[in-house]
């Protein structure tokens, strides 16, 4: 039965729904002008220069920015890069990357007919649930005290506890410089909440699939995108692999540091990084799995009802032009027949290739490669240059 054409159509609340357009810590940027709508890369090279400079600044005062003065110059900390000069441009930039791609799935659901004109008023109740989460001054609150927690200080290893190799920021054991106090009352911070406040915005998301996928939907077996009708939803969420970027840049950082100043070694950190990889993927795919149960019913219902339709229209096809044929073989030509035919088993192929785990090669690929590319820096990293160099002539010659 197909749904009425003005399923959801009017409401306010799909049409105007955000993931990162509220909260009171949005209204207060907003507000001084730290969050400008539509300047993206300006707001993320303001955002550096408040976080990065700084640190610069205070090292180059102490003298530590450069030089021989201590082990681990500010210029040669591959951790600092990797958070404030990769990671938090990323964070910022995935609002503008994820947000219209949510957007334009919450209007697809409301518009299209997927959700049914009775389960309209459940979804947009839902959207305002999230919305009302999303504003949640209590739960900003938390994530601020959450990331203004010096981890450092609390659980300090490799260059910020260790008295042998020394560093821009000073260390836990001989005290601190200014930059490091920075680093830990402020840069940090600020770089955690954005990562909480992702994580928190991810699980609206999530809670709104799982609403969604419990509702009884409207999918058509014959979709061309093999998933019923769902395929959008698939590239909405390969869009959160920005954030696995962002986050494997700052494990990516650490590890680089362990590499060059502290003797690990590259497969030393394969395995951890392969695991990042792994999570990543899983925590970016497996919510789409929610849609599994009804995917497998429509498949399996559409090729029941496709071969009952099936083994009529053949029967009447092989009757009429190969058993005992009602025409002259030539009559078939130009006929109306073959290509009804050729056309419902092209529809029953289409069913019998739907998915049941909305999961395709290209969305894995992506994800993999922005989950990976941190690490990929890493290898290049620690692998000499002549090394490359003797690698490529050994396959060369």
């Amino acid at each position: 039965m197909t749904p009425e054409p003005a399923n959801g159509q009017g409401s306010s609340i799909a049409d105007d729904f955000s993931l990162v357009s509220g909260g009171p810590v949005y209204r207060v940027l907003r507000r001084v002008g730290l969050f400008a709508p539509h300047h993206n890369v300006r707001r993320a090279v303001v955002w550096v220069a408040l976080i990065w400079l700084p640190l610069f600044l205070l090292s180059w005062m102490n003298g530590t920015a450069w030089g021989n003065r201590v082990r681990i110059p500010f210029i040669h900390d591959y951790s600092v890069y990797c958070r404030f000069l990769i990671a938090l441009p990323l964070l910022i930039a995935a609002e503008a990357v994820i947000d219209p791609f949510i957007r334009r799935a919450v209007s697809t659901f409301n518009t299209s007919g997927i959700i049914r004109k009775g389960d309209l008023p459940a979804y947009h109740a839902a959207l305002e649930r999230i919305v009302r989460w999303r504003d949640s001054s209590l739960v900003e609150l938390l994530l601020v005290a959450a990331a203004a927690v010096p981890y450092v200080l609390l659980f300090a290893k490799y260059q910020w506890a260790s008295s042998q190799v020394s560093a821009w920021h000073g260390t836990t054991s001989q005290g601190l410089r200014p930059a490091g106090w920075w680093f830990i009352l402020v840069a940090s911070p600020v770089l955690r909440f954005l990562m909480l406040r992702w994580l928190w915005r991810y699980s609206l998301w999530i809670g709104l699939l799982r609403k969604v996928a419990g509702l009884k939907l409207y999918l058509l077996p014959t979709h061309p995108d093999r998933l019923g009708g769902l395929g959008f939803l698939l590239y909405t969420q390969q869009q959160f692999a920005i954030l696995a970027a962002g986050v494997g840049s700052v494990v990516a950082g650490q590890f680089a540091n362990e590499i060059v100043y502290f003797g690990e070694t590259l497969e030393g950190v394969r395995a951890p990084a392969g695991v990042f990889i792994v999570i990543s993927v899983l925590i970016i795919l497996l919510p789409l799995t929610l849609f599994s149960p009804q995917l497998f019913q429509l498949r399996h219902d559409g090729l029941v009802r496709y071969s009952v339709v099936a083994m009529g229209l053949t029967g009447r096809f092989d009757d009429k032009w190969v058993e005992e044929p009602e025409s002259p073989p030539q009559e078939l030509i130009g006929n109306q027949d073959p290509s009804s035919l050729i056309d419902y088993i092209s529809s029953y192929d289409v069913i019998r290739q739907a998915q049941v785990v909305p999961i395709d090669k290209r969305s894995l690929v992506y994800i993999v490669s922005l989950s990976a590319a941190p690490f990929i820096l890493v290898w290049l990293l620690a692998t000499p240059l002549d090394k490359w160099v003797g690698e490529i002539l050994k396959k060369l010659l």
